[in-house]
C-alpha cells in the first residue's frame, strides 16, 4: 500500500483545528492514546485521557481544549468529526468500481439499470429489477424480481435482496446480509408447524447502513421498514413487520422480533432482544443483553432482563451484592434470639 505523506499542518487545516506547536512534522497514520508512536497523530476526547497527555508520543494530539502538552496540540470543537476527518486521510487507495455491467453478470431481460451503475463479477439482476445512478452491485450478488434499488447506493460482495424490495439512496449494505427472506412465522395446525405465507416487502429508507450477516425479514403483509438515517452493526436479526424510526443506531447480535415499533433515534446496544408487538419510544437507550418484553416509553435507559430502569436497576444490583453480609447478619440476628428465648422458657 502506497504510504500516505501528510504534515501535523496540513491536517490542521483539512479538520479546521487550531494548531499549538510546530506542524512541519510528517504523519504516517492514526492511533490509540494509549498505543501512539511518534510518527502518528492520535485523539484525546475525555478528561482522562487530557490528564495523561504529559506522557503521550505522539506527533500530534486531536483535542477539544488547549491544555500543558508537550506534543503540538489541534484543538477543535468536535473530536469525534475531525477524527472522522483524519481517518479518512489514510484510508487505503482501494480500485474504484467502473461503471458497466461485468460480463460474468447474469442480467434478466426486463431488469433496469442506469447506465452509470456497477454491476460485479457473477451478480444476478432479475426481471424488473431496477438500479439507480451511481449504484454498485458487487461480486456475487442476487437481487430478487421487481426490487428497486436508489442512487448512490453500495452493495457488497454476496448480498441477497429478494424480490419486491425497495431500498432508497445513499445505503451501503456489506458482504453476505440478507434483505427480505421470509419471515419466522407459524401456525400449529394438523400436528405440524405450517408456514404462513408472506407477501409483504422490506422497504430500506434513505442513508442506511447494514452490517455484514444481518438479516432483515420480508412482512407477512405490508412492509418491513428501516427509517432514514439508521445504522444497524453486523449479525443483526430483524423479523417480519418491524418498523424502525429514524437515525436509531443497532449493535451487533440485536434480535428484534416481529411486528415490534422503535421510535427515533432509538439505542439497541449489543445481544439486546426485543419481544414481538412492543414499541420503543423515541431516544431510548438500550443496554446490553438487555431483554424487553413490554412497551418503553421515550427517553428512557433501560438495562436488564428483564429490562428495567437503569436507575432501579443498579439499585437492585448494589442490594444483591450486599446479599452474603446481609445472610450473616441475619444468622447472628436469629442466633441471638434464639439464645434469648431459650433463656426465657
Amino acid at each position: 500500500m502506497r504510504p500516505v505523506k501528510i504534515t501535523v499542518d496540513q491536517i490542521a487545516k483539512l479538520i479546521k483545528a487550531q494548531l499549538i506547536g510546530a506542524g512541519n512534522a510528517e504523519i504516517t497514520g492514526v492511533s490509540p492514546f494509549e498505543s501512539v508512536s511518534p510518527n502518528q497523530i492520535t485523539f484525546a476526547a475525555n478528561e482522562k485521557l487530557l490528564e495523561q497527555i504529559g506522557s503521550c508520543k505522539a506527533a500530534a494530539v486531536i483535542v477539544k481544549k488547549q491544555v500543558q502538552s508537550p506534543v503540538p496540540l489541534l484543538v477543535v470543537d468536535n473530536v469525534e468529526r475531525a477524527l472522522i476527518e483524519t481517518l479518512k486521510q489514510f484510508m487505503p487507495p482501494l480500485e474504484k468500481s467502473q461503471p458497466g455491467i461485468h460480463k460474468s453478470a447474469v442480467i434478466d431481460e426486463g431488469a433496469s439499470i442506469d447506465p452509470t451503475a456497477s454491476i460485479g463479477p457473477l451478480a444476478y439482476i432479475r426481471k424488473g429489477v431496477k438500479i439507480g445512478a451511481g449504484t454498485v452491485i458487487g461480486a456475487g450478488c442476487k437481487i430478487g424480481q421487481d426490487t428497486t434499488i436508489g442512487t448512490n447506493c453500495k452493495l457488497d460482495d454476496n448480498v441477497v435482496v429478494y424480490h419486491n424490495c425497495t431500498i432508497g439512496n445513499y445505503c451501503f449494505i456489506y458482504a453476505n446480509s440478507t434483505i427480505g427472506a421470509t419471515g419466522f412465522g407459524y401456525y400449529f395446525i394438523d400436528g405440524q408447524h405450517r408456514l404462513i405465507p408472506h407477501i409483504g416487502g422490506v422497504i430500506i429508507e434513505d442513508c442506511v447502513e447494514i452490517g455484514a450477516n444481518t438479516c432483515v425479514d420480508r412482512a407477512k403483509f405490508g412492509n418491513t421498514v428501516i427509517g432514514a438515517g439508521t445504522k444497524i452493526d453486523n449479525l443483526v436479526q430483524i423479523a417480519h413487520n418491524v418498523v424502525t424510526g429514524k437515525c436509531c443506531l443497532i449493535a451487533a447480535q440485536v434480535g428484534i422480533s416481529g411486528s415490534s415499533k422503535l421510535g427515533n433515534g432509538v439505542v439497541l446496544a449489543g445481544q439486546v432482544g426485543l419481544k414481538d408487538h412492543i414499541n420503543i419510544g423515541d431516544m431510548t437507550q438500550i443496554g446490553a443483553q438487555a431483554g424487553v418484553i413490554s412497551d418503553i416509553a421515550p427517553n428512557q435507559q433501560i438495562v436488564g432482563s428483564p429490562a428495567i430502569d437503569s436507575k432501579e436497576f443498579f439499585r437492585h444490583l448494589i442490594m444483591t451484592q450486599k446479599l452474603p453480609e446481609m445472610s450473616k447478619q441475619l444468622k447472628q440476628l436469629l442466633k441471638k434470639v434464639q439464645q434469648l428465648e431459650s433463656r426465657t422458657l
